[in-house]
C-alpha cells in the first residue's frame, strides 16, 4: 500500500469518528429545532453549548472531508491538485463519483465558512443559518458515506 493511501486511509478513520460525533450531536439537538427568535431566548445554557459543539463537528467534518479526504482521493486517481481552488477539487470529486454534487457540497462548505469567520448579521440572518446546519449536517454525514462507497468501489479499502 502506498503512502498516499494509507494517509487517506488514516484521514478517513479519524474523520468517521467526527461524523459519528456530529450524528451524536445533531440527534442531541434535533428537538429544539427548527429555533426561532423566541426560542433562542429560552435556551438554557447547556443547550446553547450543545449547539455550540454542533456546529464545530459540522465545521470540522466539513474541512476534514474537503481538505484531507479529497486531497487523499486526488492523489489515489493520480490527479494533480497544484494550482486548483477549492471549487475545482469539489469539482473534481464530482466528476471521480466521490461526490454526489459540487453544488451541494459548496452549499455545505459556504455555510461552515460563515460559521468559522463570524460575520456580522442580523439576529433573523443567524437563527436561519442555525436551522440550516441541522439539514446539512445530514448531507454532510451522507456525503460521508458515500465517500467510502466510493473508496470501497476503487478497492482503496474492503471494510
Amino acid at each position: 500500500m502506498s503512502q498516499e493511501l494509507e494517509i487517506l486511509l488514516g484521514n478517513i478513520n479519524a474523520c468517521r469518528q467526527r461524523i459519528e460525533k456530529l450524528a451524536y450531536s445533531l440527534n442531541k439537538n434535533r428537538s429544539i429545532f427548527p429555533l426561532s427568535i423566541e426560542s433562542v431566548g429560552n435556551l438554557s445554557d447547556e443547550q446553547e453549548e450543545s449547539i455550540d459543539a454542533l456546529i464545530l463537528r459540522y465545521s470540522q467534518s466539513v474541512a476534514m472531508i474537503q481538505d484531507q479526504i479529497f486531497r487523499g482521493i486526488a492523489y489515489a486517481e493520480q490527479e494533480d491538485l497544484s494550482n486548483k481552488s477549492n471549487r475545482d477539487r469539489v469539482l473534481l470529486m464530482e466528476k471521480l463519483g466521490a461526490i454526489r454534487s459540487a453544488d451541494e457540497f459548496g452549499t455545505a462548505a459556504a455555510l461552515r465558512n460563515k460559521f468559522a469567520h463570524q460575520y456580522p448579521e442580523a439576529a433573523a440572518d443567524r437563527i436561519a443559518r442555525l436551522n440550516l446546519v441541522v439539514e446539512e449536517a445530514d448531507f454532510v454525514n451522507d456525503v460521508f458515506y458515500k465517500i467510502l462507497d466510493f473508496i470501497r468501489r476503487k478497492g482503496y479499502q474492503s471494510r
